[in-house]
């Protein structure tokens, strides 16, 4: 409830809540202890512009700030959290801030709001409230921040859309490094100009006929596309201001929020007792030590938490249930920070940011040698968490959790940290972090009633020498794969090691001493011979077995000699300086070999066409508009299905899955669940009629509910139906079902092709492939796998169905792709016509292909059960959940076979893809003839023949990704066309420079190359990327350097566009006028993100020459526009700006006569005479797109394509050999867009894409069980590329001149062709380690899969250590996971 009363002091427990909202008062006497603060917020207070990403703190979408008033301190602290995991009874006496706090477009945006809107940072928007907030956190401590701070605050936070260069450009404007990185996006930039365009409402000529042209001009095949004749043309000018950094409202920190007076004048809300009960739950957080003492003695199993950052990720995702939790922040022994003469002194709970402050301090204020440890410990913090877990998770909670891979842990247990505990009946103890103090997994010597009370970590001494060392999947916010704490001391004024302290994580089920090593070392002197020695001795006591938990067994073992190796370097290198007479200094690569990764400021430029002279000032064609939502999206408002108020009577649904890959379902036993308090009724199979119950995007091969057996882990077994999320997903759990494995399991593809079991195969052939091989002097063969790819947009799947109160129908709002699809599905399930359901759709936050037919396995059951019970349901997966259950990108195998002359000419190419469909057919048929159709990229060849078989396992069905199988077959011929090179030893540049398509050529499907930009796109990227130069570069580097390599590579890329399938290339539009001047237009095409809708508003704006601020879109449904076609493809700006385009030129049309009559009237003049006259002020627009025919694959005839588009990339990166870690230093990217009709739109989807693809190659790897099972589900342990990803000089260019007269205006798609430019990344990893293995006399010519990750690289560079962990006798145990 709301109050402005004074609350009487309690000396007392208090269990009634307070705390503030933006600014409001809130007390709350009834709170229970398993909610969230972000559920609290979205579901209580109806503020859900903070947003549910994954319920984990891994993707920084729901990050809110925190803000107390400390009384020692005398001010106010403000820090980032993240409302998922933070519970709601831990706001006693805090401010909470969220997005809607800040800023409103009703009201007045905050400046962070206004830039990252304005700088074309928000595509889906999905993250860009958690990114704000954020940024205003970093703003509230610190008004002039560096980029290196930008960089700190965001590493717990993800974005999927833009590839996170706009939104560090945009908040550049804020920090000191505001000069630096590239231009300064002002328009009267020194570096470049460009012309200013206002947009004004600028009345055109009076046009043609109703169905004709509208100033439009017909290409060269006789279509229109509605190019107005004076744009058309090439022109030089190049414009670089996607934005004007002078229309930034100045940033003024002395006008923020006033912090609640009263905050600071009741200080016992944050000093007194509190116990809040729930149902399930009790909640304390004792006033001081006895009393907390008392609470673990009276619980033992009582769990103690500080920032809730483990136990709720246990309780949400484990099923643990903790009846007792302690939160001991008040009480001051665990709190405060002591300095002693040999060390500091932690509180158990102080946070980890606590921890940082204080020892940032004393390593700027004591001697060196006395913060070594220290020092370690902090560059080990920077890389723990996100920002937001640090703010409140607790050094004392990372000890007790004694993870594994925790990231602190070795590095204490090296040092020795000493710990203080306390109980009620023992008393007071000092326990030293040894080999003693882990006992098991997740265990460690305290028992159970003790409490950690104090940390002691010591100072270093002088002749001491401490560091720490992680490799991880990811460079930011990512858990460890091995870390490692090692100290040394040696006897004075000599090289003997008097100590050795070698701790690791990762290598075990506990933290682990490596004590034989250890002991053995310690006495000798820091020479070769004791590398040798420990390493050796290392391994023995390091020993994993192919089943470990985690994997990766070799790379594991490797990492860890890796690190001591680097160890050994370091500390010789320290002993060099401190003792020169003894130890020689180390050469210039071996110092390499020490380096950590290093923050460099990002820099970037974007590069396009500027309209051409004579385009009228109010035409936004062709001009960098900002994302028509992106201001809401920045501020909250915009509205995603789950932030839709919730209906009086509405329901929420949590799935029943199946947890076998191939079994037979003998019982279901759900009693448990239906007497669930809260439980409305459980759906299955037998609620639905067996004809009713068959679903399935192309093929009905699926059921709604299974019935009989299931064929994946994940598979919709029931449904759930309660009064609330949190209830209906505890009862899913409650439901047991008894099953009989079937036989066989097939999860690989390999498993796929021993038992045939596939879809398919086709051919594609063109010209005789046999006699092309006997002519050919060379042939090579070759096989590599590119692995799948979870979707990770970041709204998971969320639907809302609605029953119409008569005749059956329903109203499902959804967040598809396929508004059409869900509609027929919905309507099959419930046996009405589709005229009884409406799909519609507001905007996704983010799609990428997963929510073009996988959703309804989510949205069909929600509406079977809406309409049986009469009442609306409401569901909203978690990310594991959808991550399990929807399928990802085809992982695929490729072996190829080709012949080439000497010259390097292509004479003959056979290929076989095989994809991983999965369980259904779903889009898998579509994705491998795509994938098939794309295998020529930009290389000639007379004689080809490649096929494709559509694997049947026991996977969830896979399905659309961004490149719907291209970038996968254009890999595998990149592959091939690399190994030639090698094998003829030809630089790769001048290999596909010999063999690159130009116009007039004919494709491996027989389709004419026309209007071919890709010679042009690839001179222009080696000039503007000074390629040559920087390629012999990168060869100076790699001679002078062991340990770390380069690779430089340059990639082009070739996309069709079209759907191949030639009914699905149509579209339609609704053009609404009303009688004040302001249009509504609706077409068939959802947004996600895209830009889609912009686009289409800025489309009608140049037919209608009205201000696109006239035009308004409001949704995507089924009852406006029938029959749509799927957002799909790269396709939808094409077909449905077509659409628009038509039913513009109708209303212009209709009014021609009136502005005939009244030339000097306005646009509201005009609709009004139309109106009084009775004509109508309304039309439907229609496209279908001509020349295509769809491609037969049983004739090989037809034309797929109604145009390519082309690009081309050069990226430059560095190895780190020694442990695998890579940088892309510099990506150059030209893009053939055609006239772009948004460049900042389209720039954003060059980003985007490529970011996405970096991710595809280098990083995300899907992990499943030999079982079936998904592995790597959530953002902890499936990596998606981070903000320290990206690369760190990042050039886009749109090809200029380019007019593509087969699309709209000129344009060209955008969406997926940019995805596999990321491959250059791949490739220059690849060359990079070729330049490694050549230096240790290995072949450089190696299989490397994809995606290159950290593994991949270590143990493709094949040196000394790598070779240790492998030798011997394989090891046969089952595996903890399976490349599929």
């Amino acid at each position: 409830m709301d109050s402005q009363t004074t609350m009487p002091t309690h000396n007392g427990p208090t269990s009634t809540l307070v705390f503030f909202v933006n600014g409001r008062k809130l007390e709350d006497p009834d709170v229970d202890p398993e909610v969230t603060l972000l559920t609290y917020l979205r579901q209580k207070l109806q503020l859900c512009g903070t947003k549910l990403g994954c319920g984990e703190g891994g993707c920084g979408a729901c990050t809110v700030m925190l803000s107390r008033y400390d009384q020692a301190q005398g001010k106010v602290i403000h820090y980032s959290v993240n409302a998922c995991l933070a519970p709601v009874a831990s706001m006693h006496g805090l401010a909470v801030t969220t997005v809607e706090g800040i800023g409103s477009t009703k009201t007045r945006l905050h400046a962070v709001q206004e830039r990252i809107a304005r700088a074309h940072g928000s595509q889906c928007g999905f993250c860009t409230p958690g990114i704000v907030m954020s940024m205003y956190t970093l703003l509230r401590n610190n008004p002039k921040p560096s980029m290196a701070d930008v960089d700190e605050y965001f590493t717990g936070n993800l974005c999927r859309c833009t590839g996170y260069r706009p939104i560090l450009e945009g908040f550049r404007s804020f920090t000191t490094d505001a000069a630096t990185g590239g231009s300064c996006g002002r328009r009267d930039c020194c570096r470049m100009r460009a012309k200013e365009c206002d947009i004004k409402d600028v009345n055109g000529p009076s046009l043609s006929s109703e169905n004709g042209p509208v100033n439009g001009v017909m290409n060269m095949n006789g279509e229109v596309n509605g190019d107005a004749k004076d744009v058309n043309g090439i022109t030089d000018d190049i414009s670089h201001v996607l934005y004007d950094t002078k229309d930034f409202q100045p940033y003024d920190a002395s006008q923020e929020i006033i912090f609640p007076p009263e905050l600071k004048t009741r200080p016992e809300w944050q000093s007194q007792g509190l116990v809040f009960r729930g149902p399930r739950v009790s909640y304390y957080r004792p006033p001081s030590l006895s009393k907390l003492l008392s609470l673990k003695a009276e619980s033992p199993e009582a769990r103690i938490l500080v920032g809730n950052t483990e136990i709720g990720i246990e309780v949400k995702f484990k099923n643990q249930t903790y009846p007792v939790l302690i939160n001991p922040t008040n009480v001051t022994e665990l709190t405060e920070v002591t300095l002693t003469k040999d060390g500091v002194t932690f509180g158990a709970s102080v946070t980890l940011s606590a921890v940082e402050d204080t020892l940032r301090e004393q390593v700027n204020t004591q001697p060196e040698y006395r913060t070594r440890i220290f020092t370690a410990i902090l560059e080990m913090l920077h890389w723990f968490g996100g920002k937001q877990i640090r703010n409140v998770a607790a050094i004392g909670g990372n000890i007790m959790t004694s993870s594994p891979i925790s990231d602190l842990n070795p590095l204490l247990a090296a040092a020795r940290a000493r710990l203080t505990v306390h109980s009620a009946e023992f008393g007071e103890r000092e326990i030293v972090m040894d080999q003693q103090f882990f006992t098991g997994y997740r265990q460690n010597s305290l028992r159970p009633q003790e409490v950690l009370v104090r940390i002691h970590i010591p100072y270093s001494h002088q002749n001491e020498y401490f560091l720490g060392y992680k490799q991880s999947r990811r460079r930011d916010d990512d858990i460890a794969i091995v870390n490692a704490g090692m100290r040394v001391r040696f006897r004075p004024q000599t090289t003997a090691v008097a100590r050795l302290d070698l701790c690791f994580g990762g290598m075990g089920p506990t933290t682990l001493l490596a004590a034989s090593t250890m002991k053995e070392l310690e006495g000798r002197s820091w020479d070769s011979s004791l590398l040798e020695t420990g390493t050796s001795l290392l391994l023995q006591d390091l020993q994993l077995s192919a089943s470990a938990p985690g994997g990766m067994v070799e790379y594991r073992r490797t990492l860890a000699i890796s690190f001591f190796f680097k160890f050994y370097l370091s500390i010789r290198g320290r002993l060099s300086e401190q003792l020169p007479s003894l130890v020689a200094p180390l050469a210039e690569e071996e110092q390499t070999a020490t380096q950590g990764h290093r923050y460099v400021i990002p820099r970037s430029t974007q590069l396009f066409q500027t309209v051409p002279p004579g385009q009228r000032a109010g035409d936004p064609i062709g001009r960098p508009l900002t994302h028509a939502s992106a201001f809401k999206q920045a501020t909250g408002e915009a509205v995603y299905v789950d932030d839709m108020p919730r209906f009086r009577n509405e329901l929420y649904a949590a799935m029943v899955l199946s947890s076998r890959a191939h079994a037979r379902i003998l019982a279901i036993d759900a009693s448990d669940a239906r007497t669930l308090e809260g439980v409305e009724r459980i759906f299955f199979a037998e609620d639905l009629p067996a004809d009713r119950n068959k679903t399935g995007c192309i093929q009905l091969d699926e059921e709604v509910f299974v019935s009989d057996t299931v064929t994946c882990v994940g598979q919709v077994v029931g449904l759930v139906v309660a009064r609330d999320q949190a209830t209906a997903q505890r009862a899913a759990k409650l439901v047991r079902i008894e099953y009989e494995d079937v036989k066989p399991l097939i999860v690989t593809i390999q498993d796929a092709i021993r038992e045939e079991s596939w879809w398919g195969p086709w051919t594609i052939h063109q010209g005789d492939v046999e006699e092309g091989f006997k002519s050919s002097p060379h042939i090579l063969e070759g096989e590599m796998h590119v692995g799948g790819q979870e979707h990770f947009y970041l709204e998971t799947n969320a639907h809302l169905a609605v029953p119409r109160c008569e005749d059956g129908g329903m109203d499902i709002f959804s967040s598809t792709q396929n508004p059409t699809l869900t509609q027929q599905l919905v309507a099959r399930a419930l046996g009405v016509p589709c005229n009884m359901v409406t799909c519609r759709v507001k905007r996704l936050g983010g799609g990428f292909g997963g929510k073009e037919t996988r959703n309804n396995s989510v949205s069909v059951p929600i509406c079977v059960a809406a309409s049986i019970l009469n009442r609306p349901v409401r569901i909203m997966l978690d990310r594991d959940e959808d991550m399990l259950i929807t399928g990802t990108r085809h992982p695929f195998l490729g072996r190829w076979k080709i012949g080439f002359t000497e010259e390097g000419i292509f004479t003959a190419m056979k290929m076989e893809f095989y994809a991983n469909a999965g369980c259904s057919a779903n889009q898998s048929i579509d994705v491998v003839q795509k994938a098939m159709l794309s295998m020529d990229n930009v290389y000639r060849c007379k004689n080809r023949c490649v096929t494709g078989y559509a694997c049947k396992t026991n996977l969830p069905s896979n399905t659309a990704f961004r490149g719907f199988g291209g970038p996968q077959g254009m890999m595998f011929t990149e592959d091939m066309v690399s190994r030639v090179a090698d094998f003829l030893g030809m630089g790769h540049d001048e290999l596909r420079k010999k063999n690159l398509i130009d116009s007039g050529d004919v494709t491996h499907f027989d389709q004419p190359m026309e209007r071919c930009t890709i010679g042009r796109c690839w001179d222009e990227v080696i000039v503007q990327a000074a390629y040559c130069a920087r390629k012999e570069a990168v060869e100076r580097f790699n001679k002078g350097n062991r340990y770390r390599k380069r690779g430089i590579y340059l990639l082009p890329t070739k996309f069709g566009i079209a759907f191949s399938v030639q009914f699905l290339n149509q579209a339609g539009a609704l053009v609404h006028v009303y009688t004040d001047g302001s249009v509504l237009l609706t077409h068939g095409g959802t947004e996600m993100g895209q830009g889609l809708h912009t686009k289409m508003i800025q489309v009608a704006s140049r037919v209608l020459k009205i201000p696109a601020s006239t035009i308004h879109i409001s949704e995507t449904s089924t009852d406006k526009v029938p029959n749509t076609t799927s957002t799909a493809a790269s396709f939808s700006s094409d077909l449905n700006g077509m659409a628009v385009l038509n039913a513009c030129t109708k209303i212009m049309n209709r009014l021609e006569p009136y502005i005939a009559s009244n030339p000097k009237g306005q646009w509201k003049d005009w609709i009004t005479a139309a109106y009084f006259d009775r004509v109508s002020l309304s039309a439907t627009g229609f496209h279908k797109t001509p020349h295509i025919t769809g491609y037969d694959f049983e004739t090989n005839e037809g034309c797929p394509f109604l145009y390519f588009s082309y690009g081309a990339a050069v990226t430059e990166v560095e190895l780190d050999c020694l442990t695998g870690d890579h940088s892309v230093l510099r990506t150059d990217i030209v893009m053939d867009v055609g006239d772009s009709l948004n460049p900042a739109l389209d720039i954003g989807q060059v980003e985007g894409g490529f970011t996405q693809g970096l991710g595809l190659f280098t990083l995300e790897e899907l992990r499943f069980s030999p079982e079936g099972s998904l592995l790597t589900r959530g953002p902890g342990a499936y990596k998606i590329p981070g903000f320290q990803d990206i690369p760190r000089e990042f050039n886009v260019s749109l090809l200029r001149g380019a007019p593509n007269p087969r699309a709209i205006f000129s344009s060209k798609a955008i969406g997926e062709p940019p995805l596999f430019l990321a491959s250059s990344v791949y490739f220059a990893i690849k060359q990079a380690v070729a330049s490694a293995r050549a230096e240790r006399r290995l072949d450089p010519v190696f299989r490397l899969d994809s995606p290159a990750t950290a593994e991949r690289i270590r143990l493709a560079c094949g040196d000394a250590l790598v070779q240790l962990t492998t030798a011997g006798a394989p090891d046969t145990s089952k595996p903890w996971s399976i490349t599929v």
